[in-house]
Order: structure tokens, then sequence, then C-alpha cells
């Protein structure tokens, strides 16, 4: 996700090599194991990394796909078994936080134009921080039938089952297509690739593992073609999908590397980004994020307003709450800031309106790319942008792996988010408090202090 992506990328291939294994053996584990056991791990997980304080009720939406087509009755219980077995997916890995959930992962699918469909999971930081937010699959159908994926969401059997539904049952992949170095992206990837076998993996340049660099096929990603590298043949579906690349970046010593693809599909006239912006919707949260979720971390009765109000932490105590909207949305709001500035001032998390509000209904950078990354690079920032208003003429609509898609949003607009590369120090104006981005900078300083930047 946008807030988490410095941090988990630590970890590098370690954790995708092992959750290649993990994954690989999930449908065994669950044939070896009754269905009652998954819903009491699903339990502990939730208990201990949730950012809800109450326990989370399964939905029970299924696809036809993936339904019983038997008549008799079945109960809730009977139906929610068969939603964690269609939802299990197994990942314990992110660095310093882990990289929640880690059993089951609800996938839903939206249709966002003709022939363009987007697949969404939650994805979050567990040990109950409220970090959670929505991680996005877009998926094209090309003109010869086949399907173009980019950046894979973990393929649940719910989620191959929603592609069947979606595309057909004889449905084929032709390209997989990994738009990012991030971590919390290219996990999924190798597990992904191997329910698609027949898919050509492409990968944006920069691919990294810390702390040993380790070559792609020891990450999981075999046979991957890297953009841009002039010894490989044009991708087969460039006369469609255009693309542009952001970096790379090194940093870390050049252990730590940026790289993002934008991609233009010109039938649709779409924009494809993963990280460089997203788009905070004033109203509507991401549907993949439960609402009972959101009433929980937006209620003066969460853990961390008591905590904060009760150590009277930066005078929380006098602050008045937001009561202009219900706690479902005061929780969204609490929840775009925790994701993107990781730990914002703390009034502003008591009373999330002022800063919230300097954001919603645009595009805007997320803290933690621009403190850590995109400031000092701006020139590259500049060409970018340039390049894609030059070759991806009539955008008028914009789809980020994170967050919600805008209806109304145009590329410009998406476009406005990176004034800031227009000077030489200027910070984006969205950012309405410069208190919130106080422990981001406290981290940007240490970094430049040991010189991690080449």
């Amino acid at each position: 996700m946008s807030g988490t992506t410095t941090a988990l990328q630590t970890v590098g291939a370690r954790g995708e090599v092992v959750h290649v294994v993990a994954a690989g053996n999930a449908r065994t584990t669950m044939q070896r194991n009754k269905i009652s056991a998954a819903r009491s791990l699903q339990r502990e997980n939730h208990r201990f990394f949730s950012s809800r304080n109450t326990t989370t009720t399964t939905t029970t939406t299924t696809t036809t796909a993936a339904m019983s087509t038997e008549s008799t009755p079945t109960s809730d219980d009977e139906n929610n078994n068969s939603n964690n077995k269609d939802r299990f997916f197994l990942n314990f890995f992110g660095f310093p936080f882990p990289l929640v959930p880690f059993l089951f992962r609800e996938t839903k699918v939206e249709k966002i134009y003709e022939n363009v469909y987007a697949f969404t999971q939650q994805q979050g930081i567990g040990f109950g921080l409220g970090v959670s937010t929505n991680v996005r699959m877009t998926v094209i159908k090309l003109k010869d039938g086949t399907l173009w994926v980019k950046d894979p969401i973990a393929p649940t059997e719910e989620c191959i089952a929603l592609m069947k539904e979606t595309f057909g049952e004889d449905y084929r992949v032709s390209s997989v297509v990994l738009g990012t170095t991030m971590y919390e992206h290219k996990i999924f990837l190798p597990s992904f690739a191997r329910a698609h076998k027949n898919a050509k993996v492409f990968v944006v340049p920069g691919q990294f593992s810390f702390p040993v660099q380790l070559p792609n096929p020891l990450l999981g990603i075999s046979n991957a073609t890297e953009l841009l590298d002039s010894s490989n043949p044009p991708p087969e579906w460039l006369d469609e999908i255009q693309y542009e690349i952001l970096g790379t970046f090194n940093l870390f010593w050049s252990q730590y590397r940026y790289s993002e693809g934008t991609f233009f599909h010109k039938k649709s006239k779409t924009l494809l980004v993963t990280d460089a912006a997203v788009y905070v919707d004033g109203e509507n949260p991401p549907d993949i994020i439960p609402k009972e979720e959101l009433r929980d971390l937006g209620s003066e009765e969460s853990f961390t307003i008591k905590l904060l109000r009760g150590l009277n932490f930066k005078g929380g105590r006098d602050v008045e709450r937001a009561n202009d909207v219900s706690d479902e949305i005061n929780g969204w709001r609490r929840m775009t800031l925790f994701s993107l500035f990781i730990a914002p001032d703390a009034k502003n998390i008591i009373n999330p309106a002022k800063s919230f509000n300097a954001m919603k209904n645009k595009f805007v950078v997320s803290p933690i790319v621009y403190v850590i990354v995109f400031q000092f690079f701006r020139e590259e920032i500049r060409e970018w942008k340039k390049n894609c208003q030059r070759r991806f003429i009539g955008a008028n609509r914009v789809v980020a792996s994170h967050f919600p898609v805008s209806k109304k949003a145009t590329a410009k607009d998406f476009y406005l988010a990176f004034k800031f590369a227009d000077s030489d120090s200027e910070v984006p104006s969205y950012y309405s408090d410069p208190l919130d981005l106080g422990s981001l900078e406290l981290v940007q300083k240490v970094l430049n202090f040991i010189k991690v930047y080449d």
C-alpha cells in the first residue's frame, strides 16, 4: 500500500521465497485441516493483528462459480466455512510490521470500463495500528480475447472463481505485469504466475532483494521479461497498452530501488499506476474494507482515541472530535491519514477533518513516498510527467493500485499531484499540517545522516 511501501520493502526476496512455498502448499494444508480449525485461526489472526477491536464477521458474498449447488439449506457457519476456504492464502511476512491479513483475503471485482476490471483485496499493517487499505489488480481483456493483468493479488480460490465468472471458465491470461519494485505487490507475483503457467511475465526494471541481491528466478519470478530491456523484443501488447517508466531511483547505497510503470490503455483511455499517487475519495471508502472496521476506528470508544485522550498526548484531551460525519466516515478519515502518513499528528488523529479535507477528492502523492523518495528526484519526475502528457493523449481516467477509483477525476487531475516537482523545494500543498510529516521527516533525517542517498 502507499503508506507502507518503504518499511515493508526491506524484507525483499527472503519473504517471497518462503511465501512461494507456503502458498504453493495452501491447498494441501486445507485438505489436511478441518474447516473449524481454519475458522479458529482466523479468529486468532484477527484478535492479535487486526485494526478492529470487534470480532470480524466474514461476509457471505461468494461468486456463483464458487458457491455450492446443493439444494439442501446451509447454515451461516457452513457458508462462512466455505468462504474461509475460498479465501485462504498464507502470508506471514512484512518488516518491520506484519502484512495482514495472514490467512484469509476476500476478493471483490468492479467493472471500470468495457473489458477493464479491478479485483481488490484488503491489506494492511498489523498490531492494531489502523493502517489498512485496498490493494488492486487491474485486468484488461485484449483484442485477441486474452487477459493482461497488472499488479497481481493473492490468487485465492475466490479470486480465480471471480475471474472465471467475469471472463468465462476458459479465460486465458497472456501477460502478467508487475508495475513496481515494491514488496506488497511483488509478493503475489510468483503464486499468481504459477496459477497461470502459460502467461508471460513482465517486470519494471530495478527489482531487488535485501540484504542480498538475488536474480529474479530466485525471487520466484521465473522467465520474466524486464521492460525497457533493449535485448528483449517489444511486448506483444504494446499496440494496445503503452507504458512509461518512472525511475529507477537508487537509495540505501543502491540496495533499495524505486521504479514504477505508468500504463495507458488506448481503447478505454485509462492510465494505470501503482503507488505514484492515489485518489482520496471524500465519502466513499473502498468496498473491501468492512464498515464495522471503519465505524470502530471512527468511534470515540476506539482504543487509539482513548489512549490519546487518557494520556493527554499533545493536548489530545482538549481536541474536539468531528461531529459533522458518522463514525464510519470519521473512521475512513482516520484510516486515510494512518495509511498515508503512518504517524500523523495526534490532534489530527482525534479530529482528522482538517488534514483529510485538504486531500479529499484529489490525487495525492503518499507522504511516505514523497518524504523518502520523490522529493529527491524532482527533475526525473518532471521529465516523466512531461513524457506521459505528451504520449498518453486523451487519458480520461486513472486507476491506481490503492484507494478508490474516481469516476470523475481525469489524468489532468492526476498530474496536479506532482506540481511540487516544478520547484526545487516545494512541499505538496495538500499536506495541510506540517506536523503530520514530523515522524516521516525524522526518519528521513536519520537516513540522510547515514548517507543512504546516492
